[in-house]
């Protein structure tokens, strides 16, 4: 059709205008005016057959190697009727050369290839159906099979996409009057460039490998397993099919003492990238293994999953080739580093940590005679101190809600190089315990005949004892320094000493082999030299090898070869502890020289400190009931000691820790690893790697903050930082001083005590311990006051101190631990903080969830609350955001209510089981959302009578569903057919009420009826209720489904029950012959005459005697015969036995013709 427009106008010059422009592009020039006709006429618009406009946009799906290519077209005007779309054909044209595509009408030319599109649907086919005037825009779909196969990575694919109709083939090119008309596309098969390597989990996300770290907690006696993706691309084209792999140890940790090689190096302690220490993932042999990973459909990318199953500190890393290249291309290339994946158990999320101090938490006063030992921390036959009212044993710290005890170190400490006491002018009495003597010694000072072979039986009888209560041992020591004059031990021995030479334990590593520590200058740090190892004793330098704060003056520095974070010189090198290239220098001289021989081979020094570490954990395992071959069982689970604090756990090389923590999870896989590692930042995050906890440096923004927000960002800096990684809860510890006020430790700990973590309590701080009042010696230790532990020391001032508060402290400490003893969602990492209608920042509010989604009903909620001003009352109305109401499983249609789980107890014993939301009512889940709750924390109360009615506390609000179950239960039956029951007890049940939406099971309100009279209801748990009462009663029972939490939250009542009546066993309620207890046992009824067990018919025909009589069906019935009622005995027709049926039964019995009578009973017997 084609046309112009004729424009009259009246009045005006010319009359007539025509309007024309024939079909060019809108804006293009197309609005032509004449006053011609013919002008007009020859350069009319037309319509025709032709596609409106085209959108592509790029619009592409890459489905493996195949795409499939979009685009919309105008128009359809008939979604019913074809032949109303405007274009009825279509290609995409493409080139995968780099050269530009070409054809038309479908017919591809040149390097091109073209296949056709194929219409697909209308757009807003299902908003309005049939025709329209202004037309649709139609979808149309072109598959390209295979079109990514074989394409190295980063090819480019062009293309253009073109749309006609057959009757004008008329041909537009995408983006036509959409876009950029006639427009060319492409897109690259992947990428070249840097390798990428992801590493997900479901509680971790999704981590980038380079340097990042994957926390894992796992129960092995529960066979957990975590599945762990990882994904590569290694931007790299021309790929060797089936060389890119993932190498990791990952469940190896029983491999890292194996020497796969025979190189006489523990495959622990070798380089990842050791080929021959690496092999498949189906050979158990070796410490690190290949996964293959396979194509992912993603050009270029590649997955694999591996599932954790056993705990410790692993590495992971990919590897591929490419055609022509036999070597392997590593990930960890170009400074990019191995990620990390700590497999921690999931006793590490359960601890409730006490630091102690054995010669001080007992003791009476200072000096040596009054010191305490391990007899008395458990009372034991002899302890001095029991019974002397410092009150300290495993029950005390049960009440406090403990479950570890993390012990400064236990062993000998240093004769040669203690400090000096400025108070007396000699070496203090009796020395550092972090400068150790004998790391396989107990201190002898520690057990009351001050022996080392005592102190030793006391620890091992303490470590029984704890075991016993159920409390862990953590021990402490540190494997970054020495005393000067530490001892070799055994283990020493058996690792360092030549062929031809007889060692003994209690030699002097100095004297033996003193390259076992660092090269230096006791006098002059910058002789200093923490890369070379000493030749001699007088070689020998302090630790550590950090030049920015100084040095201990009381121990050398251990040497365990050089790595990237060494501080090699204190002059140049300071800042090198910030290093994080994650390297050990495995080729060094330090680490290959052949140092001596032993059994025949080369020894290395420097390996060998490695496995003398190595052996510390191992040594007290056997010391301590846990020696090699222990199964791994609950049985087994808190035998021996339990973990190790490493004090300056950042001054060993990452590869070093590795080592030594996998060979202690091999024997115990739940022993859990803390590494002191104070600087946070780059030197934490690196401990973070290996290590389950870190004893970082929270304890400083702790103490400066003063409000929740200032709370918030300490836990998010540390989650930001470390991950799903455990910190060490601590506003105090035997390095940092106390508060000058105790309750100002108690608000922390209130605050600490709600988060994933490890909350710690210092000795005496449950006591009211403070910055200057508690022990009978402070030291002054860089600007602090502390307790004094390189001395005999007491804190038998704070055990003998007035009430004026303190002795309440115990008490809400002990709540807290309690709760997070009780509570899966304290310990949890899932969380959400809460602000008040108010913004109460004086308010701390965080909502912890066991599980996400998951009902209170099933999975733990807690709401925990503290008030971090101590000096005021605080309150607030909290509304639970609905987000979060999803996560803690809150539903608007049920009721919910809480308890303090963590409630003060120390007037009122029952404060934790009050309901605290309206009564006992609680409130809907749509009330949490709209009005909420209101919150009232008390102050500190000022005077100890303040404490009964307004306790500081922390508020731990455990949710509780106690919605009232709509279901109505069955009628109660008994178990007999017939309404009675023998003796006087009778038992009931029904159907179990299966659990509701909430996931809430009910309990039972059960109702009893005897002889009329209604009885007081009883709950039970279970669908069965036994009824006491007397013979002869008359017995009914009546059922409701209750609220376990909230029994008077009930459902409807079922119908009564029959009405039964008790029965004498002797009796003959019936008055049929046959006592109760017979009819029972032969399955009659006791109240009806009728129904009784007897001979209805006795028949005899020719030599044939016929017996029958009525049956119950299930009872086994045996006829028995006797020829004289006055002599012999009954006995058994053989055969005769049979089942009842509900109906007449018959036996016949064959008689001999002499027989002048017989006689027939019927009994009931035990079918055979």
């Amino acid at each position: 059709i084609e046309y112009y427009i004729l424009v009259t106008f009246t009045g005006g010059t010319p009359d007539n205008t025509y309007i024309y422009g024939g079909d060019l592009d809108p804006g293009s020039g197309n609005q032509l005016f004449t006053d011609t006709e013919a002008t007009a006429q020859a350069a009319p618009y037309s319509f025709r057959n032709r596609p409106a406009w085209i959108f592509h946009a790029d619009n592409r799906v890459i489905n493996g190697d195949d795409l499939e290519f979009w685009a919309k077209v105008g128009y359809i005007i008939d979604i019913n009727d074809n032949t109303t779309r405007w274009a009825n054909a279509g290609a995409v044209y493409y080139t995968t050369d780099g050269t530009d595509p070409e054809g038309s009408l479908g017919t591809a030319s040149g390097n091109s290839n073209a296949v056709a599109f194929t219409y697909s649907h209308p757009e807003q086919n299902e908003i309005d159906s049939g025709s329209t005037t202004g037309g649709r825009g139609m979808w149309w779909r072109a598959d390209v099979d295979d079109l990514l196969q074989g394409l190295s990575l980063g090819s480019t694919i062009k293309y253009r996409i073109g749309f006609w109709n057959t009757g004008t083939n008329e041909e537009k090119f995408a983006d036509h009057n959409a876009g950029t008309n006639n427009q060319t596309f492409s897109f690259s098969n992947g990428a070249l460039g840097d390798p990428v390597l992801t590493v997900s989990t479901a509680t971790t996300g999704t981590l980038n490998g380079d340097y990042t770290t994957t926390k894992l907690y796992v129960d092995e006696i529960a066979n957990d397993s975590i599945p762990v993706t990882i994904l590569f691309e290694p931007g790299q084209s021309n790929i060797t099919a089936g060389s890119v792999q993932v190498v990791t140890n990952l469940n190896q940790r029983h491999r890292a003492d194996a020497d796969k090689n025979s190189n006489n190096i523990s495959d622990g302690q070798e380089w990842n990238q050791t080929e021959a220490i690496i092999g498949s993932s189906t050979d158990d042999t070796y410490y690190y293994q290949t996964h293959t990973m396979t194509a992912t459909g993603n050009p270029g990318e590649y997955s694999v999953v591996i599932n954790a199953t056993k705990t410790g500190a692993y590495r992971l890393s990919a590897r591929w080739k490419v055609d022509g290249d036999p070597d392997w291309r590593q990930y960890t290339a170009f400074g990019r580093r191995d990620h990390a994946l700590t497999v921690a158990p999931t006793d590490a999320r359960n601890i409730n940590l006490y630091e102690i101090n054995t010669l001080t938490i007992e003791a009476n006063g200072g000096g040596y005679a009054n010191r305490s030992t391990f007899e008395d921390l458990h009372d034991a036959a002899g302890a001095l101190r029991t019974g002397d009212g410092k009150g300290f044993n495993l029950g005390y710290l049960q009440g406090l809600g403990v479950n570890w005890l993390w012990f400064q170190p236990v062993h000998p400490p240093a004769i040669e190089g203690r400090e000096t006491d400025p108070a007396t002018g000699f070496a203090y009495d009796h020395g550092s315990p972090y400068a150790i003597k004998n790391f396989f010694e107990i201190d002898p000072a520690m057990s009351i005949a001050n022996t080392r072979t005592a102190a030793r039986t006391a620890f091992k009888d303490f470590v029984a004892a704890a075991d016993g209560a159920n409390v862990e041992i953590m021990l402490d020591a540190p494997f970054n320094h020495t005393a000067f004059d530490v001892e070799l031990g055994q283990p020493g021995v058996d690792l360092f000493q030549p062929d031809g030479q007889a060692w003994s334990d209690t030699d002097e590593i100095r004297n033996r082999d003193a390259r076992f520590f660092s090269k230096g200058n006791i006098f002059n740090s910058d002789d200093n030299n923490y890369g070379e190892r000493a030749s001699n004793s007088g070689e020998m330098t302090n630790a550590p090898d950090r030049g920015d704060f100084g040095k201990w003056g009381d121990v050398v520095d251990v040497f365990f070869g050089n790595y990237d974070s060494l501080v090699r010189s204190n002059v140049t090198e300071n800042s090198r502890y910030l290093n994080e290239g994650d390297q050990f220098y495995y080729t060094d001289p330090t680490w290959i020289s052949n140092d001596f021989v032993q059994g025949s081979i080369d020894q290395n020094t420097t390996r060998n400190v490695w496995k003398y570490f190595r052996d510390y954990a191992l040594y007290w395992l056997d010391e301590t009931g846990y020696p090699a071959g222990t199964a791994h069982t609950e049985a087994n689970r808190n035998i021996g000691i339990d973990g190790l604090r490493c004090d300056f756990g950042q001054g060993l090389p990452p590869q070093a820790w590795e080592y030594i923590i996998n060979t202690a999870r091999t024997r115990k896989w739940n022993f859990v690893m803390m590494s002191e590692s104070l600087d946070g930042g780059a030197v934490t995050y690196r401990s973070n790697r290996h290590f389950d906890i870190m004893n970082e440096n929270i304890v400083f923004p702790l103490k400066s903050a003063g409000d929740a927000s200032a709370y918030r960002q300490i836990f998010e800096d540390r989650r930001n930082s470390y991950g799903q990684g455990l910190v060490l809860l601590n506003n105090t510890s035997h390095d940092e001083e106390n508060y000058v006020d105790p309750f100002e430790a108690l608000v922390r700990y209130s605050v600490v005590g709600a988060m994933d973590g490890v909350p710690l309590v210092f000795m005496g701080q449950e006591l009211g311990i403070s910055r200057t009042f508690g022990f009978t010696f402070y030291e002054t230790n860089f600007g602090k006051q502390i307790g004094h532990f390189k001395k005999y020391n007491s804190i038998d001032p704070i055990w003998d101190d007035g009430d004026f508060g303190n002795d309440q402290i115990y008490q809400v400490y002990a709540g807290i631990n309690s709760a997070r003893l009780f509570s899966p969602a304290l310990r949890s990492n899932n969380r959400w903080f809460l602000d008040g209608n108010g913004f109460n920042n004086q308010i701390f509010a965080v909502a912890k969830y066991e599980e996400a989604n998951a009902s209170p009903a099933t999975s733990d909620v807690v709401i925990a609350l503290t008030n971090v001003d101590r000096d005021n009352n605080q309150s607030d109305q909290f509304v639970l955001p609905s987000a979060l109401a999803d996560l803690m499983g809150i539903q608007d249609s049920r009721m919910y209510n809480v308890k303090n789980i963590a409630a003060y107890t120390g007037q009122d014993p029952n404060r934790r089981n009050y309901w605290l939301w309206n009564g006992s009512a609680g409130f809907s889940g749509a009330a949490l959302k709209s009005t909420g709750f209101f919150v009232q924390l008390w102050e500190v109360p000022t005077e100890p009578a303040l404490w009964t009615a307004g306790p500081y506390e922390a508020q731990y609000l455990k949710v509780y569903d106690v919605t009232a179950p709509s279901a109505t239960p069955t009628q109660p039956t008994q178990p007999q057919v017939y309404n009675y029951a023998i003796g006087d007890t009778v038992t009931f049940d029904w159907a179990d009420v299966p659990a509701d939406a909430g996931g809430v099971i009910p309990h039972y309100q059960v109702t009893v009826t005897i002889n009329g009279n209604t009885q007081a209801p009883d709950t039970v748990s279970i669908s069965e209720y036994t009824v006491n009462a007397s013979e002869d009663d008359e017995i009914s029972i009546t059922v409701k489904a209750v609220n376990p939490e909230v029994t008077s939250n009930a459902g409807p009542s079922s119908s009564a029950s029959a009405t039964v009546k008790l029965l004498a066993e002797n009796d003959d309620e019936d008055g049929d012959g046959a006592s109760n207890a017979a009819e029972d046992s032969a399955g009659t009824n006791p109240l009806d005459s009728s129904s009784v067990l007897s001979v209805t018919n006795l028949d005899k025909a020719s030599n044939t005697a016929t017996v029958s009589w009525n049956s119950v069906s299930g009872i086994f019935y045996v006829v028995q015969t006797r020829d004289s009622l006055s002599t012999g005995d009954w006995a058994d027709i053989a055969g005769s036995g049979t089942f009842g049926t509900g109906g007449e039964l018959s036996y016949e019995h064959s008689i001999a013709p002499s027989d002048d009578q017989q006689f027939y009973r019927v009994r009931i017997a035990t079918a055979p």
